[in-house]
């Protein structure tokens, strides 16, 4: 991490000295939680450098090599399962996440918190890549998700780093050693879901809760193709029920059979796409997949003259995801969509429609029960999307106060 705010070449004298651009005008922590996120302008210079290195390099900490010129030799560093209170354990920490699980770390917003406190929403990913290697990867390669917010702190004397505190969207007990925190970490660890390596949507989590998260899915298209459209052969069914059922499930094959067969040179330019996944559901028989390769719909190959398959442009925007694993019904799927609504109404969030999508990314013959992964997804209104929902400010306010 680059340092923008040089550190005194010499401490002066006078314990009332101070770095140039340290002296702070920073009127205090709003009294009443309405008032947060705290939009008062930013009170010093030395804070507005700080403020800006950290939205230019902080996301860089497990990229690079700390310097450890820009930390104090005492620290204050904390998160619901790690307590340490000096440099070279905070370095420990920082370069085991940076070796061992890789982390992808996404900064979403910076604030001033206190008068040398600057507070910071983020979310990050990692896995275990070195699972690549192993043959474990078949069956076992969790991923690790987690959002939340960081309290840093600097000393105004020297301008360097000496508070580095965390709390996680996912948990109500962020004070060390939290018992939940830690079983919330060994779930994801022990999760054994897992995808096909195949092309799938990009997509940021923004919020990552403990059974389920917000997404901001980046622009993608889709073929689609609609059930019903596959249904004018129901005249030859039967009356029982079970010959139905039977006829429903050939049809829903069949829909997904078709868009695997545009994605396989069956387009009017006979061109080849990798196949996608996951296969889309939506709750009025829309099944689609994502065509790789492209950002424009106007360059892809269209379907055949008298082909099923249309094309769709999906726009960025917010979902709630819920994450399971198993052969869901058309009951658990009703199950998860209220769930995932009961969450949203706690939240804050809202959902855009009643509209809801299934994402199935394994197929349905194999795996079976806890290998298999799925996804539940409701299209969320985008302004009501609130990265400061849920935070817990008296737990922020005492960070700030805790003396270091």
């Amino acid at each position: 991490m680059r340092q923008l705010v040089q550190a005194r070449s010499a401490r002066q004298t006078v314990d009332t000295a101070k770095a140039p651009g340290s002296q702070s005008n920073f009127t205090g922590l709003p009294k009443d939680k309405e008032d947060f996120p705290i939009t008062t302008p930013i009170s010093s210079k030395q804070m507005e450098e700080h403020i800006e290195m950290v939205r230019t390099d902080f996301k860089l900490v497990f990229k690079d090599i700390m310097d450890r010129d820009h930390f104090e030799d005492k620290i204050y560093f904390r998160d619901p399962i790690t307590n340490v209170s000096f440099f070279r354990g905070y370095q420990f920490v920082v370069q085991f996440l940076r070796f061992f699980l890789a982390p992808i770390y996404e900064l979403h917003e910076v604030q001033q918190a206190g008068e040398q406190e600057i507070l910071v929403k983020w979310s990050w990913t990692m896995n275990f890549w070195w699972n690549r290697y192993t043959p474990f990867k078949y069956f076992w390669d969790p991923r690790f998700a987690f959002s939340g917010l960081t309290i840093l702190g600097y000393n105004p004397d020297t301008g360097k780093w000496n508070k580095h505190v965390d709390a996680w969207d996912a948990v109500e007990d962020n004070e060390f050693f939290s018992l939940e925190a830690f079983v919330f970490a060994f779930k994801q660890m022990a999760q054994v879901s897992t995808p096909p390596n195949r092309f799938t949507p990009e997509f940021q989590i923004y919020k990552r809760y403990k059974d389920w998260e917000i997404r901001r899915y980046r622009p993608f298209i889709t073929a689609e193709i609609c059930l019903k459209d596959l249904q004018e052969s129901n005249d030859a069914v039967g009356p029982g029920p079970g010959i139905k059922a039977q006829h429903e499930r050939a049809q829903r094959q069949k829909a997904e059979v078709l868009l695997e067969r545009y994605l396989a040179l069956g387009n009017d330019r006979e061109e080849y796409f990798e196949l996608t996944t996951p296969l889309f559901v939506s709750n009025d028989d829309m099944f689609s997949l994502m065509v790789p390769g492209y950002k424009r719909i106007e360059d892809l190959p269209k379907p055949h003259k008298h082909s099923l398959i249309k094309l769709k442009q999906h726009p960025e925007r917010f979902y709630a995801t819920a994450i399971f694993s198993g052969t869901p019904s058309e009951e658990d799927l009703q199950h998860k969509v209220r769930f995932l609504r009961g969450r949203l109404d706690k939240e804050g969030s809202q959902a855009a429609d009643d509209s809801w999508i299934f994402a199935r990314y394994n197929k349905e013959i194999w795996p079976k029960g806890p290998f298999r992964r799925n996804d539940l997804l409701i299209p969320l209104v985008e302004d009501s999307v609130d990265l400061w929902h849920g935070v817990d400010w008296e737990f922020v306010t005492r960070i700030i106060a805790h003396p270091v």
